[in-house]
């Protein structure tokens, strides 16, 4: 078995087991509440802030492929973001999706691998750094070892970063971080619609900081679709501002729900891509018949007694 696999294996475990240790603790229940904060308003909410976030993140791509000499389409940036997002959301690891969209980029802009993976890369690690300091500025007040940590794990990301950032103009950067920010603003209020729903009674600065914290448990590299480190970090951040855990798996699971619905366009132009695909071989393999078939006389000549053809 390759690395690859294994690494796709060991993310699958992982995950099932904080799941799996996740129901035995709490039990079903808040799984069964979760699904609470799926209701048609929050479904339009969860599309609208989709939508926001994966734009973005889309333009965010963009300008860091500029520094890269590679011009992206606004739409065509759009298309790829919502396919490696719902992609990320369904397969192990949340990386499934990147991955495919470095290999597109550079069969469409004829680039090095070093180029697309450089922009991908920067692209997903500048969201990243804004992610762990939203969770390490969260941690100040209950933990200051753990936001230490967090922050310092900020600092790694941002120096992985760099070699991509620095190919850009100062002004272009500052749109980067701001476009981080913007994406990050919209899955935290999508944390929120589901806290409104599951747990009312939370206090709006609470919900910012869990929000935070829960949100940098998503940029664990073992998770099955998104879900398992999420959950594990929700119930302990919970407990860590006086709630229950089982209350902060309620809300992690309606956010699951309601993250996976706002990546649904993706799935919907992965659909489109293969229905093209499909009668573009079709009409290729038409037309090969065609081409054999002009070469075939519709009439066979063959000379008969008097010279005359038949």
């Amino acid at each position: 078995m390759s690395r690859r696999s294994w690494l796709g294996v060991l993310q699958v475990v992982v995950a099932g087991a904080l799941i799996y240790y996740l129901v035995l603790t709490f039990g079903t229940g808040p799984f069964t509440a979760g699904l609470e904060a799926v209701t048609a308003p929050s479904i339009a909410a969860a599309l609208a802030l989709g939508l926001i976030g994966t734009a973005a993140q889309a333009q965010r791509w963009r300008l860091v492929s500029r520094g890269f000499q590679m011009h992206l389409p606004c739409g065509g940036a759009l298309t790829q973001c919502y396919e490696a997002s719902f992609l990320n959301a369904v397969l192990p690891g949340g990386l499934a999706g990147d991955a495919i969209r470095t290999a597109r980029q550079r069969a469409a802009h004829r680039s090095t691998w070093l180029s697309s993976i450089g922009s991908v890369l920067g692209e997903r690690l500048t969201g990243t750094v804004v992610v762990l300091l939203a969770a390490a500025a969260a941690l100040l007040t209950t933990n200051w070892r753990l936001a230490a940590a967090t922050a310092a794990g900020a600092v790694v990301v941002l120096i992985a970063a760099l070699p991509s950032l620095r190919r850009l103009p100062n002004r272009t950067v500052v749109a980067v971080w701001a476009l981080s920010a913007l994406g990050w603003s919209s899955f935290a209020a999508l944390f929120a619609v589901s806290a409104a729903l599951t747990a009312p009674a939370l206090g709006a600065a609470d919900v910012v900081a869990l929000a935070a914290i829960c949100l940098a448990g998503m940029s664990i590299p073992l998770s099955l679709g998104g879900w398992g480190p999420r959950e594990g970090i929700a119930t302990l951040a919970f407990m860590m501002f006086d709630y229950s855990g089982a209350l902060g798996l309620e809300v992690s699971v309606g956010y699951g729900l309601l993250a996976l619905v706002s990546v649904l366009p993706g799935a919907g132009l992965l659909l489109m891509l293969a229905v093209r695909g499909v009668l573009r071989n079709r009409s290729e393999h038409g037309s090969r018949k065609v081409e054999l078939g002009a070469d075939i006389p519709t009439k066979l000549e063959t000379p008969d007694r008097s010279g005359e053809s038949i």
